[in-house]
């Protein structure tokens, strides 16, 4: 354990990905409770940025724009770079913790000045150990997510303890969810099941068709109603499950924002998802969740919580309805 002192400002760096932000929350967490007067920075892409927003351990979230830095002209996307470095510099932070492993991520550490900066060594040879002054944490392939974050800030005494995965929503993503959902007229149902339809690739997406079918079989067997959600460009599968439904116990909801998803999230019963960023918001909000994979191994991705559970089939076309039926019924069931 490395003891460290006079840490008042702190910079923690990780661009993405969603799911990759959310389960970092309990090591910030720990990070908090490690150095309880610090003030913590994150650094991330602009488009996960409302992730860190809702986790208290965090002062202030820095947005980066590494989609436009990548599509800009080399030149332009150089002196970005720059200026935010040099915005990194002047914050004169005491401490740096690097839990990507970039070379940029690494060169950023670097180049703050921090007295101490730390990082995950990655299984690869990006790693620039000159940009650190404390011994590397190598990233171990062999654990969940979680846990290897977990294992950066446990070398700096903060303790996970009982992992405290929660995200808080705000109020005006609250509000903003249960008017939809009263406009949706989802609000009188005694529980409502989320169903995620998206996924980062087609081979880790249960097809749209079977989550119209279990909503069919769930909406015939209790009193609920089912909420169908996607990201941005894949308004296509609620299009595909719409068009095989039966019941009318159902809403869309497309495009939400990451804050407003979360809200929604919040309000259901149960998570329906596949393996994919917004699976992990349902423990961070205190809602039990069943994962659908194929090609990742739940080992490492797995949602949290005692109250999760994950279903893995290669393919993934290959988990059938009933499966899926049974697993949620029993965690419907009450205790």
């Amino acid at each position: 354990m490395v003891t460290l002192s006079n840490v008042s400002r702190i910079l923690v760096i990780r661009y993405g990905r969603l799911g990759d932000l959310v389960l970092l929350a309990p090591a910030l967490r720990a990070l908090r409770r490690r150095f309880p007067a610090a003030h913590i920075s994150a650094l991330v892409d602009q488009r996960y940025a409302s992730v860190p927003e809702m986790c208290s351990a965090v002062d202030r979230v820095i947005a980066f724009d590494r989609i436009g830095m990548r599509d800009s002209p080399w030149w332009s996307g150089a002196l970005s770079a720059l200026r935010s470095a040099r915005e990194l510099r002047k914050a004169r932070y005491d401490l740096v913790i690097d839990f990507h492993g970039f070379r940029e991520t690494n060169l950023l550490a670097w180049y703050s000045r921090a007295p101490w900066r730390i990082g995950l060594e990655r299984n690869e040879p990006s790693y620039l150990p000159f940009c650190f002054n404390l011994d590397p944490v190598p990233e171990n392939q062999n654990l969940h997510v979680a846990d290897r974050f977990d294992s950066l800030v446990e070398t700096l005494g903060a303790s996970p303890g009982e992992r405290d995965i929660r995200l808080e929503v705000p109020a005006d993503s609250r509000f903003k969810a249960n008017r939809f959902l009263r406009e949706k007229g989802m609000d009188g149902y005694p529980r409502l099941i989320a169903m995620n339809l998206g996924a980062s690739a087609a081979d880790k997406m249960w097809p749209a068709t079977r989550f119209a079918a279990l909503a069919d079989r769930l909406a015939e067997r209790f009193d609920l109603g089912v909420l169908f959600l996607c990201g941005p460009g894949e308004e296509a599968l609620l299009r595909q499950a719409e068009s095989s439904l039966k019941t009318n116990r159902y809403a869309l909801a497309p495009q939400l924002g990451l804050k407003d998803l979360a809200a929604v999230i919040s309000r259901c019963h149960l998570l329906v998802s596949n393996d994919s960023g917004p699976m992990h918001f349902g423990p961070a909000l205190g809602v039990p969740t069943l994962g659908l994979f194929s090609l990742s191994d739940p080992l490492h991705y797995r949602p949290l919580g005692n109250r999760s559970r994950v279903i893995r089939k290669i393919p993934v076309g290959d988990i059938e309805v009933g499966e899926v039926f049974e697993q949620v019924s029993e965690m419907l069931a009450p205790d």
